[in-house]
């Protein structure tokens, strides 16, 4: 990961693998640091990856949806006039005899990178739409090591039931999308049949968070219709959820293939409507995450290194975005990695920042800049407020 360096209102913000740092204004000049600067960043030890402690396994658990969202990356065209059921990636069923090779597969893997604990992303297509293979896969992979599981979900089918069970396997935490309040969401985010989900997921949640002791985080998709209303959904929720098990996070809608235009314009209105949702979520208790990730576990390093990324007919892929894109087949968990061209390993955000063209990386670092402000405000807010001074940037 190449380091970040994004100048804002408390100073330079410096992000790398291994986390954030914020300089005085002294330490930069026109975007690159002083020598000061980079002898203080090589100092905080945030270039280099913090070791991974656990094997991280991406499972789809089945690549059919019962949604039909227009912005799908996993659409291979946009659904005909009137219909709302895009045709997506080829169909396939994860099964007992493909959990075992995916068990044969990780174990040496783990033991080779001295590593033994798992943690399991149960991802689709929709992957309740195949729970037994769900519970089956926590059950022996259990069998190779604790295990940790998230999962994405459109929530429809969560149940209190299906949450328990899956709870009991070591689900901790699911990650749902929502199109913004409930006449945007059910206007985009439909069944195939074209039907709303918006109450459905939303009592789901409620249901699940009243039997278990889930987290979730709620992915809300900004299009130009949800910037504006950003502050009204995160009190409608606030009113449904418990908002402190709830993480709130506002992403774009990449155009993949060119399926679906959100009407982004990319500008600093834009920008700041994000940062007046988010100050919403903070008001209502929502948690609201850091931004800047570190190093993924599932792709920043190749081969299955420190986890991997693996179809329901056990096909590996590199990351979450490639799978059951023909011409990005990495291997099998049968046979192991393939030789394949360097451009087929794609990483996680790759495609987004392939998008740069057209204004989205500059309104990503100023989206960056001012929720890390925003952030940093709270937290030394909420320190001066107990007495303490305020924890480290991260």
């Amino acid at each position: 990961m190449v380091l970040r360096i994004l100048e804002g209102q408390s100073g330079v913000w410096c992000q790398g693998a291994g986390g954030t740092l914020l300089l005085p204004f002294s330490y930069a000049v026109d975007g690159q640091l002083t020598a000061e600067g980079r002898a203080e960043v090589t100092r905080s030890g945030i270039t280099g990856h913090r070791p991974h402690k656990r094997y991280s396994l991406t499972v789809v658990t089945a690549t059919d949806c019962n949604l039909g969202c227009p912005y799908c990356f996993q659409n291979t065209a946009p659904a005909e006039p009137g219909r709302f059921d895009p045709p997506r990636i080829p169909r396939a069923v994860l099964d007992d005899g493909t959990i075992e090779k995916i068990a044969a597969f990780t174990g040496p893997r783990m033991r080779r990178a001295g590593m033994d604990r798992l943690f399991v992303l149960l991802f689709g297509g929709e992957p309740l739409l195949n729970p037994a293979a769900c519970r089956a896969l926590l059950t022996r992979l259990g069998r190779l090591a604790p295990v940790t599981a998230s999962m994405v979900s459109n929530g429809v089918l969560l149940t209190p039931a299906t949450a328990r069970g899956l709870c009991a396997l070591g689900l901790r935490s699911v990650q749902v999308t929502l199109d913004g309040p409930r006449d945007l969401h059910d206007g985009i985010r439909t069944s195939r049949a074209g039907r709303g989900t918006f109450e459905r997921i939303i009592a789901n949640l409620a249901a699940a968070q009243e039997t278990t002791d889930l987290r979730f985080t709620l992915r809300v998709n900004a299009t130009a219709d949800v910037l504006p209303r950003l502050e009204e959904l995160a009190a409608h929720l606030a009113g449904r959820l418990d908002a402190s098990r709830c993480v709130f996070d506002v992403a774009p809608v990449l155009n993949y293939a060119g399926l679906y235009d959100a009407g982004i314009d990319h500008t600093g209105a834009e920008v700041s409507a994000v940062l007046r949702g988010y100050a919403a979520a903070l008001d209502h208790g929502f948690d609201v995450g850091w931004p800047g990730a570190g190093a993924c576990g599932f792709c920043t390093e190749r081969d299955g290194t420190t986890g991997a990324v693996v179809n329901a007919d056990g096909t590996l892929y590199s990351c979450w975005e490639t799978i059951g894109k023909p011409g990005y087949e990495v291997g099998t968990v049968q046979t192991g990695y393939t030789d394949y061209p360097d451009s087929v390993w794609v990483s996680c955000g790759e495609f987004a920042a392939r998008e740069s063209a057209n204004g989205s990386a500059v309104f990503a670092d100023r989206l960056a800049v001012g929720l890390m402000e925003l952030l940093r405000g709270r937290r030394r807010g909420a320190a001066a407020q107990n007495g303490r001074r305020p924890a480290g940037v991260s």
